[in-house]
């Protein structure tokens, strides 16, 4: 990892894992292809039931389509873009932002092309809780991270949506720098707005209850929390 300083001159994908995102997905594809430090960008259909694929398309994005039987594993569904592609580098954007624009993606990719990460993220906007939100454990789908990182999470760690602290983990454990910056203006649609109240709930109950029982489950190695901070820069 002795490069991770140095500026990087490789090419970066966007990967847009989306499953039923049709109202959202467009304004997020427009944003992606507007990124100055993006070669291409791959929306990859996790077996949407709605139009997802086909707003993707007409927008420009490159789409890879899993099946509807394979669908419903974020991890699966990046993993699938990321085997789409023989970028060097890679940034995740979720399909569900509002706000998100180009200049949005610009400031995420900055400091990773300019050496000063190994992974950068952008956070959604929550205002006065933004400085506490930047040094969370990072969930945000928002990010850019190296092909070697993705490569080193064990394949029988990449399932579902906790596959953000297996690539968290492999940060830590690499003892390489971090960058986080508040994407400003930038919101999502949240499982309530998705699946109404009562389901929305349920949903995210459990999405934090398997995200927070991570290290009692022996999923993630203890200590990784301290080290990602210790490698840890919060940009404006």
């Amino acid at each position: 990892m002795d490069n991770v300083r140095a500026v990087f001159a490789g090419s970066i994908d966007v990967i847009i894992p989306a499953r039923n995102e049709a109202e959202t997905l467009g304004p997020v594809v427009d944003a992606s292809r507007g990124c100055r430090y993006v070669r291409d960008v791959i929306v990859v259909d996790d077996g949407s039931t709605d139009d997802t694929a086909e707003i993707a398309e007409a927008y420009g994005a490159r789409v890879v389509r899993r099946e509807p039987h394979e669908g419903g594993s974020k991890a699966h569904a990046m993993e699938a873009g990321v085997e789409a592609t023989d970028a060097d580098a890679f940034l995740f954007v979720d399909a569900d932002c509002i706000g998100l624009e180009a200049h949005h993606l610009d400031e995420i990719c900055e400091p990773f092309v300019a050496g000063r990460a190994a992974m950068s993220l952008g956070w959604f906007d929550y205002g006065v809780w933004n400085p506490l939100v930047n040094r969370f454990p990072p969930t945000t789908g928002q990010r850019a991270i190296h092909r070697w990182v993705w490569d080193s999470i064990p394949p029988h760690k990449r399932e579902g949506f906790t596959i953000e602290f297996m690539i968290n983990e492999v940060i830590a454990d690499s003892r390489v720098p971090t960058v986080s910056r508040t994407m400003k203006g930038v919101t999502h649609r949240t499982k309530r707005d998705k699946f109404g109240p009562v389901r929305g709930w349920k949903h995210t109950i459990e999405m934090f209850w398997d995200v927070w029982t991570l290290p009692l489950k022996g999923h993630i190695r203890p200590g990784w929390y301290r080290h990602y901070l210790r490698g840890l820069s919060v940009e404006r």
